[in-house]
């Protein structure tokens, strides 16, 4: 897996950088979610977890019960996919505010948020419990891997003219340019 990161990563800094806020936000969260559904196929595969994010997402639109039909997981990981490209946004206008110094701590950060809204949903009764304490730390585990490529995608795909706000206030206020 760390392989397939390194030329999906290598191939995107080949790309032209992008300029607009919500294609970086939406693009990097896509590609976080590309690579959480990974892990989490391979954690299942593995019998760490009981499920597939694709079941979880297709109990927002379906009992429990119909969720294992084909047609119903193919909703939910659009869903998925959709879901987690919108939490790109908010993580990229969080770099776009502070910066992109410490942005995998950043991308921690909205990690944790993703994962408590799935928490919150499955406490609020929205989506069905898990049974297995190893399903929630394949959870965590997932979460991270979202945001921590979700962050890293956005500082590759992003132009650095976006930050460029952000390190002139640095400058004005006599701090040096923060660029890493």
């Amino acid at each position: 897996m760390l392989n397939i990161l390194t030329i999906l990563f290598i191939k995107i800094k080949e790309f032209k950088k992008l300029q607009d806020s919500i294609s970086i936000g939406l693009l990097s969260g896509l590609i976080g979610t590309m690579f959480m559904d990974i892990s989490n196929f391979l954690i299942f595969k593995a019998g760490k977890s009981e499920t597939l994010y694709g079941y979880i997402a297709a109990a927002l639109f379906v009992p429990p019960y119909r969720t294992k039909q084909k047609k119903n997981f193919v909703l939910g990981e659009l869903a998925h996919f959709g879901i987690g490209s919108i939490w790109g946004i908010p993580l990229f206008y969080i770099l776009k505010k502070t910066g992109k110094d410490h942005y995998l701590i950043k991308g921690i950060l909205i990690s944790m948020l993703s994962l408590g809204s799935l928490i919150g949903g499955i406490k609020s009764g929205i989506l069905k419990k898990f049974r297995l304490t190893k399903t929630y730390y394949s959870a965590l585990w997932n979460h991270l891997v979202y945001g921590l490529v979700s962050a890293q995608a956005m500082v590759w795909l992003a132009d650095p003219i976006v930050f460029e706000a952000f390190n002139r206030k640095l400058k004005e206020a006599g701090r040096d340019e923060i660029t890493h």
